[in-house]
């Protein structure tokens, strides 16, 4: 009898009813930037303030850096502590839609602008000090830490970080301009949503197994590495966005993704009066132009516990 040491996979056998759901919902928001007519948007770029087009190309030049850490490690990383082989294809989907996005926020860049521009750009993001201690942050927690850790690190970045980046197009698209470059930050915020509120749901359930001490020491981690990281993103907001005259409003609308975060992983919000302050531009661009509300944000009504699987 030949010795078993692999098994096939009874995908009609699921576990967790929520691998099944979200493998459903991820088949259904593959896209290819390519087919956003982006350049439509040049002749408007050109003419918003010198400031502005500044702020948003290094915007998707920022996402372009964070989001490569993802599609090559992150993931990755985290794949590595999945628990049945349901979980891991999930993840597959995931990183392949981070693929997708980090090709999108190229794609922006080359169609709003010339090779030359596009090369600052890009060297901005890759010379800018607290994008590379972003990285490096969270590349170690995902190279070392534990499964939860690196849980607690996606979340963060999927859910918060990337809005820094975000509020510059979605704004806009908020205020009725550059409606074709917000579309790939909207197709983009799919799957980064949708990203972090698996890893919150996979963190909960494992953290509900931990004792006292252990609940104690991991939450007093995750404040403080939160914390860390949104001091760094405060800087990284005001580099980016100084002379557009919105650096007040990314860092309350960063604020409120830092909530959402946290709630991903069952914790209280930090800054209970952004969910009512935000500024209604930002508002109208994100949260009403949502397409998928059961996971565009978290919130405790629209968990992954009640996404409707597709048929």
């Amino acid at each position: 009898m030949t010795e078993k040491y692999y098994e096939a996979i009874n995908w009609n056998d699921m576990e967790d009813r929520v691998d099944k759901s979200a493998w459903a919902r991820l088949n259904d928001i593959i896209w290819e930037p390519r087919n956003v007519p982006v350049r439509e948007d040049k002749k408007e770029f050109i003419k918003l303030d010198k400031p502005i087009q500044e702020a948003l190309l290094h915007a998707f030049g920022a996402l372009s850096f964070s989001s490569g850490l993802q599609m090559r490690n992150g993931i990755e990383q985290i794949k590595a502590d999945a628990i049945t082989p349901e979980e891991s294809a999930v993840l597959n989907a995931l990183q392949y839609l981070e693929s997708i996005a980090n090709k999108g926020y190229s794609y922006v860049l080359h169609e709003l602008s010339d090779d030359k521009t596009v090369e600052e750009t890009l060297n901005w993001a890759n010379n800018n000090p607290y994008l590379q201690n972003k990285i490096h942050i969270l590349n170690k927690i995902y190279q070392s830490g534990d499964a939860l850790q690196k849980k607690a690190a996606d979340v963060i970045l999927e859910t918060a970080l990337y809005h820094s980046g975000f509020f510059a197009p979605l704004y806009l698209f908020g205020d009725g301009k550059m409606v074709r470059t917000a579309e790939i930050v909207k197709l983009a915020l799919r799957g980064t949503s949708f990203s972090g509120i698996y890893s919150g749901y996979k963190f909960r359930l494992g953290y509900s197994k931990l004792g006292k001490n252990e609940l104690d020491r991991l939450k007093e981690w995750i404040d403080n590495l939160y914390d860390e990281l949104v001091a760094n993103e405060e800087k990284h907001i005001h580099l980016m966005y100084k002379g557009t005259g919105w650096e007040e409003e990314a860092k309350h609308y960063f604020y409120y993704s830092v909530n959402k975060a946290y709630l991903n992983l069952g914790f209280s919000d930090k800054y209970p009066d952004t969910a009512n302050t935000i500024n209604a531009t930002i508002e109208k661009g994100v949260i009403k132009s949502a397409v998928f509300k059961d996971f565009f944000f978290y919130t405790n009504d629209h968990s992954l516990n009640k996404f409707k699987e597709i048929k």
